[in-house]
């Protein structure tokens, strides 16, 4: 397999144009988010809830930010509505990633454009991708040949982002610890930043997943985050235990949050904690409780980066 086709320059504003609104609601202040798709699911015995029902669910809690995406243009229209009539924004829309599915790459490229114009849609000002991708077993894998593959592959979705005040974040992800696993690109910190860096503008950086950058560096993480330093511009923020992907609530794992919020500080990083929560399925009549706990987590943490827990 060739390399996607080699690309020009990225489409930045202007000299002293506003490229991007964080939340286009004029609101700078630091906001918790969490995933609603993830309240969709109920207790494996009820029913799921609609969209709306889990947006409703997590705001009730007291989120104010979403970290919401979808490829569905149907879907983005009726959220983008129904968020326009309340206090809520999208935060960060997550891009599909194909390390598992494994889609042609020609159709995973259309459902990656799908997204961004569906987060347009959302008034979302941040994408998250996984830079991890390679055509493993049509390609000869190094470093330097991943960099430039997901370089060409996510260059028209970063282009298509800046064009429409939206920034690109490529997440910490973790080496799989199977070693038949192949290689997984931006597992190393180094990895990422290089990355990061060839797109050379700020409105590209990184989405520290606490989770992910656990189970890579385990108690290192907080140091590992230095290295990323300004370029972080978002996050996931999860806990875990035993060296594995669990994303669980917040002090439910092993992870040593105030050091780690601490360094969030120490970095400067003045964007949101979005709470991603993935595999549990919660009983209709436990679920708002548990999302009051999470949110009070959240708030624990955001106390911690400023010095007052």
């Amino acid at each position: 397999m060739e390399l996607p086709p080699s690309v020009g320059r990225l489409s930045l504003c202007k000299p002293g144009e506003m490229c991007y609104n964080r939340n286009r609601k004029g609101d700078e202040r630091m906001h918790l988010s969490v995933n609603p798709k993830h309240f969709q699911k109920a207790a494996v015995w009820e029913a799921d809830r609609d969209i709306l029902e889990a947006i409703d669910l997590v705001a009730e809690a007291g989120f104010t930010r979403l970290d919401f995406g979808t490829e569905d243009m149907v879907e983005a229209t009726r959220v983008a509505e129904y968020l326009a009539e309340c206090d809520l924004a999208v935060n960060q829309s997550h891009i599909p990633y194909n390390r598992y599915k494994k889609d042609p790459f020609g159709l995973f490229s259309e459902r990656v454009m799908a997204t961004a114009k569906c987060a347009k849609i959302l008034g979302s000002p941040m994408l998250v991708v996984h830079g991890d991708e390679f055509p493993f077993g049509e390609m000869a894998y190094s470093r330097e040949a991943a960099r430039e593959f997901n370089y060409r592959l996510f260059f028209p979705m970063v282009d298509y982002a800046l064009q429409n005040g939206m920034r690109v974040a490529f997440e910490t992800v973790f080496q799989d610890m199977d070693p038949q696993k192949e290689p997984r690109h931006c597992s190393l910190v180094e990895e990422l930043c290089a990355l990061v860096d060839q797109f050379g503008t700020p409105e590209v950086g990184i989405c520290w997943d606490t989770g992910h950058a656990k189970v890579q560096y385990g108690v290192s993480q907080p140091n590992v985050l230095k290295i990323a330093g300004k370029r972080v511009i978002s996050t996931h923020i999860h806990d875990n235990y035993y060296g594995k992907d669990l994303h669980t609530f917040p002090f439910m794992g092993d992870t040593d949050w105030k050091r780690l919020m601490e360094t969030f500080g120490t970095i400067g990083y003045t964007g949101d904690l979005t709470l991603e929560m993935v595999y549990d399925r919660l009983p209709r009549a436990i679920a708002p409780d548990y999302l009051r706990l999470l949110h009070t987590s959240g708030e624990m943490l955001m106390g911690m980066m400023k010095g007052e827990a």
